[in-house]
């Protein structure tokens, strides 16, 4: 794919679309969704801001680390300064249409499901927290189920403004 081609695909999946040749800002399902992109480099970057921190938490700094080894995709948690968001990177040269819808819509659920389930889909890789080593007898199936990650108290995002 070339940053071409993202220009005539992007509108279909962002609203409120501005920019053009390699950097648009958008929305879907309410949050702001940049894609940047870089033909000379061949990447792509699709990022969505999720807050900024008050102060370095490290309960919720783990969170966000096993968030992205089991829970989070394609798209990862990542920090610029003290600011929280949500991002997928991904070749342009390998990147497929259907690849690119798939990384917007994980890309917004990550940053919509922070807080609450930490994910970015349906699908929980390694047996969630603590991966399988932690010998809790949890299973990936029964952890995808929660309607928090383990170990949620009502801290949905207490650092994050």
């Amino acid at each position: 794919m070339t940053s071409a081609a993202i220009s005539k695909l992007i509108p279909n999946y962002l609203t409120d679309l501005e920019g053009g040749d390699g950097s648009w800002r958008g929305m879907r399902d309410e949050v702001q969704v940049f894609v940047l992109s870089d033909d000379t480099h061949d990447r792509m970057r699709i990022m969505a801001p999720i807050g900024e921190l008050e102060e370095l938490d490290p309960a919720l700094m783990q969170r966000l680390l096993e968030a992205n080894y089991d829970r989070a995709l394609d798209a990862k948690y990542a920090m610029r300064g003290k600011e929280v968001w949500s991002v997928s990177v991904h070749p342009l040269a390998t990147l497929a249409p259907d690849d690119f819808a798939g990384f917007i819509e994980q890309v917004v659920r990550l940053a919509k499901n922070t807080g609450t389930t930490f994910a970015s889909s349906d699908l929980v890789f390694g047996g969630g927290q603590g991966g399988p080593e932690n010998g809790d007898g949890e299973d990936a199936e029964d952890e995808a189920d929660d309607d928090k990650a383990p170990d949620d108290d009502d801290d949905e995002g207490s650092t994050l403004r």
